[in-house]
């Protein structure tokens, strides 16, 4: 008979089980959350009937004598490789206790995210806080799609408890035990009763642990990198703190007005020829742009150390209607510039998916050493004779244009490093 089983690894409870301790004594405690979407509270009516809420809620009723910080990090539509490079500054700076991680359906199942993974958990692990990790994995109902494989294997290594939607929620819609529309309205981002779901089979994980014996498991050791662990220090680049070359490109020097305000702190550029440049000491460069749905937006070209031949496509263009998104684009890995998305490697007709370009890479050693980054904008897309990109897997598919150049600015919101 099947279970459906949630808990697809147990993991260690250690960390867990101190975080409880140190609650029933009355200290106070942080509960933080960083992912996607799906962690932001998409659909759900209101915030307090996210999962990430009502998990927090879980440790308020379970512990009343403690004080218990809430901090949510997500970001929709991005994906680990962003976490890696934010989660010091969104999350451990408060030095949480517990940590949910939830990337599954944001990040590609290959080797470039298991990669990026593998290194934002092992910068949460071992943070100041020595926090428990608690790793979620959810699921495009309609596909099936999710980078529950790669990220499971990454779970286990480390031992660390993971909590799937893929063998729950998802296996009985496929055996007919429950409708999608149930807990659901577009196939992936859950209603106020999916996300009701996903809670409830974190706090029937966490009630297992409450009432286990009081004696501790032991912790073993941080194994070692299961992948090449290029990202663990991965560093965000902004306007604040960062040395740049300005040529026609400035500063973004409003504050934000609410958290969710994720398009600051940037630089931005109008015109062919306006540049930017950096100096870097690295191994992995990926570049962060507001793709834009005031199109036709301009395109813009990353150099790496003067490799014109070479230089990755930036295009700034959004073709949903959801609105804006935070776009990561992959520029160098492991010292080599991201074949298959340049201007020599693709044409109108072919723009390959950057993490299918970067799986040559996985077998390379990373060294860091200094580089020069410079993004060059060369027009709009109708300058160029296509019209605005469309977002396809994370690259943009182009067309022949039509016309209309009414022109939304290049923003670069910063630049990550590893």
């Amino acid at each position: 008979m099947l279970s459906y089983n949630p808990v697809i690894n147990s993991g260690n409870h250690t960390r867990l089980i101190k975080a409880m301790d140190k609650a029933r004594r009355g200290e106070d405690l942080c509960i933080a959350f960083i992912g996607g979407s799906i962690t932001e509270g998409y659909s759900s009516t209101s915030h307090d009937k996210c999962y990430a809420k009502l998990i927090h809620d879980w440790w308020v009723r379970e512990f009343p004598g403690s004080n218990i910080r809430y901090v949510n990090a997500g970001i929709g539509g991005t994906g680990s490789d962003y976490g890696a490079a934010r989660v010091e500054g969104d999350v451990l700076k408060y030095k949480p206790d517990v940590v949910f991680v939830d990337f599954t359906v944001n990040d590609a199942d290959n080797e470039f995210y298991a990669e990026t993974y593998e290194g934002l958990l092992r910068r949460i692990i071992k943070s100041s806080s020595h926090p428990a990790v608690v790793l979620l994995f959810f699921v495009q109902y309609d596909s099936g799609i999710s980078a529950q494989p790669h990220h499971l294997e990454i779970g286990r290594h480390y031992d660390l408890p993971c909590i799937s939607c893929v063998s729950s929620i998802y296996a009985k819609l496929k055996d007919g035990l429950i409708k999608a529309a149930e807990f659901t309205q577009d196939m992936l981002h859950p209603n106020d009763r999916g996300h009701a779901m996903i809670a409830a089979m974190a706090a029937d994980f966490l009630d297992t642990i409450k009432h286990e014996a009081v004696a501790e498991e032991v912790e073993g050791p941080l194994p070692a990198p299961l992948g090449i662990n290029a990202w663990e220090n991965a560093k965000r680049l902004q306007n604040a703190g960062t040395d740049a070359v300005l040529k026609g490109f400035e500063k973004d020097t409003k504050e934000k007005e609410y958290p969710a305000d994720h398009f600051r702190g940037g630089w931005s550029g109008k015109k062919a020829g306006d540049e930017i440049i950096f100096k870097l000491n690295c191994s992995e460069i990926s570049v962060q742009l507001r793709r834009t749905v005031k199109r036709p937006a301009p395109v813009a070209l990353a150099v790496v150390d003067g490799d014109e031949d070479n230089a990755v496509m930036l295009d700034a263009n959004f073709d949903q209607d959801w609105g804006d998104c935070l776009s990561v684009i992959p520029v160098m890995r492991h010292g080599c510039v991201v074949t298959g998305q340049t201007k020599k490697d693709c044409s109108p007709a072919k723009y390959e998916h950057s993490a299918e370009a970067l799986a040559k890479y996985k077998d390379t050693e990373p060294q860091a050493k200094e580089h020069e980054l410079k993004i060059r904008i060369i027009g709009t897309p109708g300058e160029l004779g296509y019209t605005a990109g469309e977002m396809i897997s994370g690259g943009p598919a182009w067309h022949k244009s039509e016309g209309n150049d009414a022109q939304a600015g290049f923003e670069l919101l910063s630049v990550f490093t590893a």
